[in-house]
């Protein structure tokens, strides 16, 4: 089963970076909504990456190569308290979403609505567009 996730993780790895890679080109306009969208998918994927990366292939690895300092590190992070790194990196990536939809929003009502509250941009919103 180990062995599975973690070539499961290096597939999902070289994905996200060949996507992270392939919005390279929205890095250029510093600020921009796109700009914060491209940094809170890269973000993200980088949080997902390396969560897999060290859950999936890492830690099966040590273990396997190295089983005392397996349990001396898992001892030392106290077992899981190493995806707290993981969920900032997704905290990250959120503040960035919210900044992206302030940046969305039309430059007249912006200043309505900081990042906090952007996503409740516009007030009277239709989910489904068949109901006018």
């Amino acid at each position: 089963m180990a062995l599975i996730s973690g070539f499961l993780a290096i597939i999902i790895t070289l994905g996200y970076l060949a996507v992270i890679y392939a919005f390279r080109a929205s890095f250029r306009e510093l600020r921009s909504a796109t700009w914060w969208f491209a940094m809170g998918f890269a973000i993200l994927a980088g949080a997902i990456i390396l969560r897999a990366m060290y859950w999936d292939v890492g830690m099966p690895l040590l273990r396997l190569w190295y089983p005392e300092t397996a349990v001396q590190w898992s001892d030392a992070t106290r077992g899981r308290a190493i995806n707290i790194v993981f969920s900032l990196m997704k905290m990250a990536a959120f503040l960035c979403a919210l900044k992206c939809r302030k940046e969305l929003i039309p430059p007249e009502e912006r200043h309505l609505w900081p990042w906090w509250k952007a996503w409740m941009h516009p007030k009277a919103i239709k989910l489904l567009p068949w109901y006018r």
